[in-house]
């Protein structure tokens, strides 16, 4: 990981992300990295000088961050405005596609996986992270939000509860358990690896005493301690 790397300049699932491709070590030197929902940016940045990686990002909107628009001119490094649900790219164009935080937003979760499928190369890897739908609390790391408005998200996930509306479709922040998850991914793709734990420990192994952690990573605990899931999968 680089000196520059930090939780306060991109996500954690980014770094964790590019610590797993590395320990795979089957991609070559220049994977070809597709960031699915790349937002502001800055992930897909950091993945790309991380990886030294062939980066490509797409997202609904153009909103890139002054960091991504001005790194724009390295090589290999786009960024396009366009939907996961209908991407512009042939079969099998990419290695590895990071699709982080982004499915409990689209309005078709399942085509979505299918077009992630369609634009892998048969071997290929999804890296796919998303909120745990049955967290008792969630947003605990956020790296871009305060005390006092990750207390305000978790109560609106609370009322939504209670009203019988936290679904995705609802607008609500809800995302996937592990169990949904698996059955979204079945149709596209196999060798179903759920990570949540590895990354519970890579991101809290300083945080948090051993004994509590070690507690949060078991099942069943881990279905409502884990404020999110990750999952990789292979195309087949």
């Amino acid at each position: 990981m680089t000196d520059a790397a930090s939780h306060e300049e991109t996500h954690a699932g980014a770094e964790h992300f590019c610590r797993l491709v590395r320990s795979l070590d089957e991609f070559g030197p220049r994977p070809k990295v597709l960031v699915a929902g790349c937002g502001r940016g800055h992930e897909a940045l950091f993945i790309r000088k991380e990886l030294d990686a062939k980066l490509t990002g797409v997202d609904v909107g153009q909103e890139w961050e002054p960091v991504a628009r001005q790194n724009t001119d390295i090589d290999d490094f786009e960024l396009f405005a366009g939907s996961v649900l209908d991407l512009p790219f042939a079969d099998g164009s990419f290695d590895i596609v990071f699709y982080h935080h982004v499915i409990e937003h689209v309005s078709d979760p399942a085509r979505s996986l299918a077009e992630l499928a369609r634009v892998l190369r048969r071997g290929g890897l999804l890296y796919l992270g998303t909120p745990n739908r049955h967290r008792a609390v969630g947003y605990l790391g956020s790296f871009d939000a305060g005390t006092l408005q990750k207390l305000q998200w978790n109560m609106a996930d609370y009322k939504a509860r209670l009203r019988g509306r936290f679904h995705n479709e609802m607008g609500a922040h809800a995302g996937f358990s592990e169990k949904e998850l698996t059955g979204l991914l079945r149709a596209h793709f196999t060798d179903i690896r759920f990570l949540t734990s590895d990354y519970l420990r890579f991101k809290y192994g300083r945080r948090l005493p051993r004994p509590l952690l070690q507690a949060a990573c078991s099942r069943p605990l881990r279905e409502v301690a884990a404020p999110s899931v990750y999952a990789v999968a292979r195309h087949p």
